[in-house]
């Protein structure tokens, strides 16, 4: 089929989309309004920059599907078709506000009049409220026909979904600009000649398709020509693009479920790894062309989507330990947080199959295992993450496939991963973490060995006590003798420089010298500090501390299967 078919391309102004009598719609799938002050501004500064120059600006392409006579849903460009919209209406209420205060009643009434009929809408004979030209989606319309557009205040807008409460906020946010930058007091023809620019000088390229997948094949192409087009929208444009009518509440409602549990922002990522529970290792750039080759009608829709819904929960809960469906699984939690507090996702295609397939003893097994191993490989050796992904992924198939059963199963396919005990400790030996960014890490690390030395479970985030640097952050010259100020920083965040003191303590000793703090530590609950022998605090003292504290780390970070 020839391009001509199925669709119509012309470049047109604002006003020649807006004007008349054409209605357009955001389809029930498209996302909600999203665009914040970043979004604001650029189109702000986009066209004062233009409008001082006389010079005409480009707005990009818009996407459309002709419905019936004079119907069009937005496929691409609600965004900024609503940001326009809005702009418009700030200028409006802008010359109500000159109303209010008796200024030109007569005339201003009739620009406003002149105004909202020309790009809002017109007002119903019954109702008295305005007809709307373009309809948002089931989120945002009732907010953007009730308030904005008919000039209303909202009752209580912290009680708004966040889209609704941006476009409160852009209509403010455009108001407060035109007024201090447009609107010259006692001169209307600023705010008329500042509407007449954004009507006859903001140029778009209308593509109006015949159908559905067509316009979807468009949208698409647009993405392969540089717009910057994420998958999530890719994916959901063209699911919808491929069932009946009929169904897309249905699909709908599936891929709410979804995005409500993993968020729009993350869904590529959750998507990528959801794919690779199955099929294997795929780079995020081939993921959309992969998944369309498989999803080509309105069955295997249906089946992808209902899988990604059945598992986004379990997915978003392994990025907070705290989720409800970890209630009164301690040891979860514990694994969960590590693998949170290390940033590891690569292994999530792997925990989910496990998940489903596994006993929960050994699911909570695959856990400890992918939890020290990131330990080991990441956190202290520093090794590259992206090596991981194909192993957690031949570990993943094996579950899928049924050759995996067991935690024990997983460890021995990972084994290559699992950092040797001898090459463990030479590396935490000389390991240094910068408190600045990661003193929960520092703690971690810390309180984990203050649990093996003192067979007592002290948690990280929830105890009282306070992370020590024995040589103090910012040392008076009396440390000097034994770290003179070239070296120190090279000493300061090295593991065997930190310990765990109580607060009231540690506030006490400040950056005094050593035999001050000595004291203190003897007398320290936390096992950690008392082990502190030494009778002065040097390089050498440090160093031997340090590799004390790795053979403890060899025997907490371990796996004996």
């Amino acid at each position: 089929m020839s391009a001509e078919n199925f669709l119509n391309a012309e470049t047109d102004t604002f006003a020649g989309i807006i004007k008349g009598d054409n209605k357009f719609s955001v389809p029930l799938y498209q996302r909600d309004y999203s665009w914040e002050e970043s979004n604001w501004n650029d189109l702000w500064l986009d066209i004062e920059t233009n409008r001082r120059s006389n010079s005409k600006h480009y707005m990009g392409s818009i996407v459309l599907v002709s419905r019936d006579k004079k119907k069009y849903d937005i496929i691409d460009g609600q965004q900024r078709l609503t940001t326009l919209t809005v702009l418009i209406l700030s200028v409006v209420d802008v010359i109500k506000d000159l109303i209010k205060k008796d200024v030109d009643v007569e005339n201003n009434s009739k620009r406003v009049e002149l105004l909202i009929n020309d790009f809002v809408g017109k007002k119903s004979l019954s109702s008295l409220n305005y007809e709307n030209k373009i309809e948002l989606n089931e989120t945002n319309n009732p907010f953007f026909s009730t308030y904005l557009t008919n000039f209303r205040k909202p009752i209580n807008i912290k009680s708004e979904v966040n889209s609704n409460k941006l476009l409160w906020k852009c209509f403010d946010y455009f108001k407060k600009l035109i007024l201090d930058e447009v609107y010259r007091e006692d001169d209307v023809s600023t705010l008329i000649n500042f509407v007449e620019y954004i009507s006859d000088s903001l140029l778009f390229i209308q593509i109006t398709a015949t159908d559905d997948l067509s316009a979807y094949l468009i949208f698409e192409t647009l993405n392969d020509r540089g717009l910057d087009l994420s998958v999530t929208d890719l994916l959901k444009n063209y699911l919808f693009s491929i069932v009946d009518d009929t169904d897309k509440a249905h699909i709908k409602n599936i891929w709410d479920v979804t995005i409500n549990h993993v968020s729009y922002s993350l869904f590529p990522k959750f998507l990528r790894h959801y794919w690779m529970m199955q099929n294997g290792v795929i780079q995020e750039k081939e993921l959309f062309k992969t998944i369309k080759r498989n999803i080509n009608n309105p069955n295997t829709a249906f089946e992808v989507l209902k899988e990604m819904s059945e598992v986004s929960e379990i997915y978003s809960a392994l990025g907070n330990h705290n989720h409800q469906l970890w209630d009164g699984q301690s040891k979860v939690k514990k694994h969960i947080r590590e693998l949170n507090l290390f940033n590891v996702t690569q292994c999530y295609p792997l925990l989910i199959n496990a998940n489903l397939y596994f006993e929960k003893d050994e699911w909570i097994g695959v856990l400890k295992v992918c939890s020290v191993i990131s330990f080991r490989y990441m956190v202290i050796s520093g090794l590259n993450p992206n090596s991981l992904e194909s192993k957690y992924n031949e570990a993943c198939k094996a579950i899928h496939s049924g050759e995996a059963k067991t935690a024990r199963d997983i460890f021995y396919i990972l084994k290559p991963l699992y950092i040797s005990d001898e090459d463990f400790e030479r590396s935490f030996e000389v390991k240094s973490i910068r408190t600045k960014r990661s003193a929960k890490l520092a703690r971690y690390i810390m309180y984990s060995i203050e649990s093996h030395l003192s067979s007592r479970y002290c948690d990280f985030e929830n105890d009282d006590g306070s992370l020590e640097h024995i040589l103090p952050e910012n040392p008076s010259q009396e440390w000097n003798e034994e770290f003179p100020e070239e070296i120190e920083d090279s000493f300061i965040y090295r593991l065997g420089n930190f310990t765990i003191l109580e607060s009231d303590k540690n506030r006490l000793i400040g950056n005094k010298d050593y035999s001050h703090k000595i004291i203190e530590y003897k007398n320290s609950r936390y096992e950690i500090s008392k082990k502190i022998g030494f009778k002065v605090w040097s390089q050498e003292n440090l160093s031997e501390r340090q590799r004390y504290l790795a053979k403890q780390a060899k025997a907490i970070w371990s796996l004996s299967y």
